[in-house]
């Protein structure tokens, strides 16, 4: 049969929840860079590293995020993760977290894991279905936008919107014409439904 499977699962980073995503065909762990910004992470830029995608294409990393600290049900983790766009996720959890775990017991039909932390025996679940379609923090940020917040999202989105770099007129055909080569949107495949 072969192939590997996939689990979606609530988590916290400090008092923010966050979708995860545990995918044990993912080498290494991954945070978006949205959820770095947004939390103040540190971000440690290293040379270029190049991800290869299920669907064969290549992005880059922009940095690593060391020493996250999570909270995954009962259970506090700490992992370090490259920052990349995750498209709906906060966070993948891939074979660099799950080798630290040992013996894992999987459930996939009822999306489920269990293992030993710290000597104590740890059940993980699914996410439930009534978040499935949103990212955690896009949820808080929407929340701190409604209801005014202390501005710094509302700021970060203006400093973001200013930063646009205009193109001059002469490159826009060429660009228009080679749209595919110069599209910078490649990303992970958009979400199954099931």
């Amino acid at each position: 049969m072969g192939g590997h499977q996939t689990m979606k699962i609530e988590g916290r980073i400090g008092e923010v929840e966050v979708l995860v995503l545990i995918d044990s065909g993912a080498s290494h762990n991954f945070i978006s860079p949205q959820v770095t910004n947004a939390l103040g992470l540190k971000v440690t830029h290293v040379p270029v590293k190049s991800i290869k995608l299920g669907d064969g294409h290549k992005i880059t990393s922009k940095g690593v995020c060391e020493g996250i600290v999570m909270q995954l049900d009962t259970v506090n983790i700490k992992v370090d993760a490259l920052v990349l766009k995750l498209g709906g996720l906060d966070k993948v959890l891939g074979v660099s977290w799950l080798s630290t775990l040992g013996e894992i017991v999987m459930d996939w039909n009822a999306l489920s894991m269990q293992f030993i932390h710290n000597g104590e025996k740890v059940k993980v679940c699914s996410q439930s279905r009534r978040h499935e379609a949103h990212s955690y923090l896009n949820v808080f940020l929407g929340d701190k936008l409604h209801k005014g917040g202390d501005g710094w999202w509302w700021s970060l989105q203006q400093q973001m919107e200013e930063s646009q770099v205009s193109i001059p007129y002469a490159l826009t055909g060429i660009l228009q014409q080679f749209q595919e080569v110069f599209n910078d949107q490649i990303q992970l495949p958009p979400e199954r439904t099931q």
